[in-house]
């Protein structure tokens, strides 16, 4: 358990100075300061700092499917489980926001290395991801709570919304508090209603 433990923290530490100075300038003694452990330990866990990093995306990845599953087994209605991933989702991305570079453009200087090791996990958790929010939207279907959709389209849709709701918060400060406005687009679409 110490062991699962300690792997867990220097992770974490890991997102957190990934984050904030990247990973070209992010050095495995910054990050095993972060813990508060040596940097050999860091090498019991990990062999090397892009070991280092690609189990930080993985962990990142990991921690959403176990919260989608959480949400999907919930008693509430569709809609309120959508609801809730959503204010949990943009929440955590306005917390982390330092860490959004992580998992977009840095990546693109990444070396070949890490990106033939990043690059089979990013599909694989996004269609995990998608298929837990499909299950969700094909429940709404059949309890018509929902009108028919095709559900992985629904679930590739909501979650860019969520995404969309915190671009307009990071990009446009002006649109900070309109998550709820960006969502009510999701949930009712553009279409006036006769």
């Amino acid at each position: 358990m110490k062991q699962h433990d300690t792997r867990l923290k220097i992770i974490r530490a890991g997102l957190k100075v990934f984050a904030k100075k990247g990973y070209f300038k992010t050095t495995v003694d910054d990050i095993a300061k972060e813990v508060g452990i040596g940097k050999g330990t860091v090498y019991l866990y990990f062999k090397d700092k892009p070991t280092l990093y690609i189990s930080t995306i993985e962990e990142h990845f990991s921690g959403a499917i176990a919260f989608l599953e959480e949400i999907k087994d919930e008693r509430l209605s569709n809609t309120d489980k959508l609801n809730k991933i959503a204010d949990e989702w943009f929440n955590y991305m306005l917390k982390h926001k330092s860490s959004f570079p992580m998992f977009t453009m840095e990546n693109i200087n990444l070396s070949r290395k890490i990106m033939k090791a990043i690059k089979p996990l990013i599909p694989k958790h996004i269609n995990e991801m998608t298929d837990l929010v499909a299950q969700i939207i094909e429940d709404g279907i059949a309890q018509k709570e929902f009108r028919k959709v095709k559900p992985r389209i629904a679930a590739l849709h909501f979650l860019n919304t969520i995404r969309t709701a915190f671009f307009a918060s990071f990009f446009f400060p002006e649109l900070s508090g309109e998550k709820d406005a960006v969502l009510e687009v999701f949930f009712n679409g553009l279409v006036e209603r006769r």
